[in-house]
């Protein structure tokens, strides 16, 4: 969690690919039993939890005095789980095939 979080912030590196090789070059030292990206991509999977849970922590000491609690915002972008070429193989009983024009926020109370 240390090394995603600190990875994430103060080197800018978004994918698992480049925390792990990030973490392999530089903190070696730090973290000498790393283990393998595919170990390492499996702790991170295991700790979604913990990290549901710190987010959550962090959004209740730190909430601004203006944010309305009781409204989310809604982003209505589709996500892209195949080429349009292709039927989709992931979350089957969620996706469909097809474009979708509609760009727009929608906010939900």
């Amino acid at each position: 969690m240390t090394i995603y979080l600190f990875t994430v912030q103060e080197e800018q590196r978004f994918s698992i690919k480049q925390i792990h090789k990030y973490a392999c070059d530089y903190l070696h030292d730090w973290f000498p039993r790393l283990g393998s990206y595919a170990g390492f991509s499996n702790r991170l999977n295991q700790l979604s939890e913990a990290f549901r849970r710190f987010s959550a922590s962090l959004f209740e000491d730190f909430l601004p005095w203006d944010c309305l609690t009781d409204q989310s915002l809604l982003d209505s972008m589709p996500i892209i789980t195949c080429s349009g070429k292709r039927n989709g193989k992931v979350a089957k009983d969620l996706t469909d095939k097809g474009y979708c024009s509609t760009k727009a926020c929608i906010i939900m109370e």
